[in-house]
């Protein structure tokens, strides 16, 4: 077999499957270890041309994604009738070496599997990146804990339009089916089509085995469209009853019926999750504009803000927390204005990935927290308001000093809320 691919000295195979092989890497060039992963089509395809800008064109939209849980994209192209994906070398094992070795994981351990992944789907989902394969194989865990997300944009590069030929073993529908959801088998992939995936991955996190493991594909394809969920009481006792309400709702066999994103699902995983660390952040200047159009939206002119920062994301190069806190801004302009769901399910959005950025205790994180609990309550959800300040007013105690403005925020209005029942 050749040893390298361009600049790339290819040392040993780390991994292959149905889409291809992965290597560990030297890259001459830029002196330092890479991940390699090679896709070759099917002898004889005719259709190359065709995969390849397809696989191009995901591989530059993959390679904007940047996020703590996805390595980074280095370098994609094809070289002899391959196409390749070049990326950074994560230490660690896949999770379904994990899962081999050690069985079911305790409840904290798969909450917190699934929160870190669901973080790393909210800001996919929030670029309109949509994994199409998330399975324990395409979960990598670091030896610090942390959890990588594997291969975004493969599936979707990989995807045949009618006529050509499919790119994938035994002419398979992209993705593996133990972990796909009913409508992605038939063609049709939404976000929420990851949250099922991600159900049947929790699902096998807590029982060893993901609900719907044997049979031939068509038998497969047909127990996650009509068959119910095997309950998971039946394989595992001891699951939190919260918890268990949350695999049940990401396998809806309807994509409506799922959590309504991402974000939404890292934040019910939280419950049973442990605290993650907080992340040392080195000072950073915001940009000016944040201040000055939080100014304005304060001053009793959210419309105008609301453009002036939509003008200032798509005009200036912001920093990654700049653009959280600019898309947090917007999101409150859109709730002063009457755009509560909007506004409630973009502040989710934002909160999962500033908690992965910032540290669960940063000020930001814990603004983002209030304005859900606020939003929550204008919506008349009460109940789910309550149970996010209740946990907010021990965090705000514990990280806030008792001069901060926002000290005891929470704890008052979660008292208003009482008296209002």
């Amino acid at each position: 077999m050749r040893r390298s691919l361009g600049r790339y000295e290819l040392t040993r195979e780390l991994g292959r499957g149905g889409m291809g092989v992965v290597w560990a890497a030297n890259d001459r060039e830029g002196g330092r270890e890479v991940a390699v992963k090679l896709l070759a089509p099917p002898a004889g395809s005719a259709d190359f041309s065709s995969l390849e800008r397809r696989f191009l064109r995901e591989a530059r939209l993959t390679s904007r994604l940047d996020h703590p849980g996805i390595p980074a994209v280095h370098d994609h192209g094809s070289h002899e009738g391959e196409l390749y994906l070049v990326m950074d070398l994560i230490p660690g094992r896949a999770l379904d070496g994990v899962l081999k070795s050690e069985g079911p994981l305790p409840v904290a351990r798969a909450a917190d599997i699934t929160r870190r992944t669901a973080d790393v789907l909210a800001h996919a989902h929030a670029q309109s990146v949509v994994h199409r394969d998330l399975k324990p194989s395409n979960l990598m865990i670091t030896p610090t804990g942390e959890t990588k997300v594997l291969d975004f944009g493969v599936a979707a590069a990989l995807e045949p339009q009618p006529g050509e030929t499919r790119f994938t073993a035994a002419n398979a529908t992209p993705g593996t089916v133990m972990y796909m959801p009913p409508e992605q088998a038939v063609g049709q992939t939404v976000p929420a089509s990851d949250l099922y995936s991600l159900g049947c991955v929790l699902y096998e996190l807590l029982t060893g085995a993901p609900p719907f493991a044997s049979g031939s594909h068509f038998f497969l394809y047909h127990q996650h469209a009509h068959d119910p969920v095997p309950p998971l009481a039946e394989r595992r006792h001891g699951v939190p009853a919260g918890l268990r309400a949350l695999v049940e709702a990401l396998l809806e066999k309807k994509p409506e019926d799922r959590p309504a994103s991402a974000a939404e699902v890292a934040l019910r995983a939280a419950t049973w999750a442990p605290p993650a660390p907080a992340r040392p952040t080195n000072p950073v200047i915001p940009h000016p504009r944040l201040a000055e159009i939080d100014r304005l939206r304060r001053s009793g002119h959210p419309a105008r803000a609301l453009q002036e920062y939509g003008d200032l994301m798509a005009g200036a190069r912001l920093g990654r927390a700049d653009v959280l806190a600019a898309r947090a801004g917007h999101a409150l302009c859109a709730g002063t204005i009457g755009r509560t769901r909007e506004a409630l399910d973009e502040l989710k959005s934002v909160l999962a990935e500033q908690r992965s950025l910032l540290g669960p205790d940063d000020p930001g994180v814990l603004d983002t927290r209030y304005e859900i609990a606020v939003l929550l309550a204008r919506t008349g959800d009460r109940h789910a308001a309550g149970e996010l300040l209740k946990r907010l007013a021990d965090d705000e105690d514990r990280i806030l000093p008792g001069t901060d403005s926002r000290s005891g925020r929470a704890r008052a209005l979660l008292d208003r809320l009482r008296r209002i029942a």
